[in-house]
């Protein structure tokens, strides 16, 4: 009797020590090997919700494309591998993790800014100042923060 208890104890070790949860520990089908089956896409701030951009503060989502008004200034966002291009009729600022590339004309400046993967801020003449904070940037999805002062 002490040995078939001193048996399944130690069958019990056993099987806590080798993993034995009952869960499998291969990924999830489809998944690409030594990535988690869930991958962990931050949250943003105001969601897709393009709408709080309007007073000229907001941290949103985009995924492929949206409308976005800054405090009046609507620019058209696209998402393509990992970067965010913002256009308007007087150009475009784009960003991505490799950092930033900007052509604004109407004598308006640009200039990058410090923080997040890749971040901008450009004004035109007498117009407010943007700045656009890149936080995550994934396939057709990145997270911005913008800000207009």
């Amino acid at each position: 009797m002490i040995t078939r208890g001193i048996a399944g104890l130690v069958l019990l070790f056993a099987l806590v020590a080798c993993g034995g949860s009952g869960k499998s520990g291969t990924p999830t089908p489809g998944a690409p090997a030594g990535t988690p089956s869930s991958a962990a896409v931050p949250a943003a701030k105001d969601g897709q919700n393009y709408q709080a951009c309007v007073d000229g503060l907001c941290e949103v989502m985009i995924r492929k494309k949206a409308v976005i008004n800054l405090k009046g200034a609507k620019f058209t966002a696209t998402v393509a591998d990992g970067t965010l291009k913002l256009t308007d009729s007087k150009g475009y600022i784009s960003l991505s993790r490799n950092g930033s590339d900007v052509s604004r004309s109407g004598g308006g400046s640009a200039g990058g800014v410090a923080g997040g993967l890749a971040a901008v801020s450009w004004s035109e003449q007498g117009g407010p100042l943007h700045i656009a904070t890149l936080t995550y940037a994934e396939g057709d999805a990145v997270i911005v923060s913008l800000t207009t002062k």
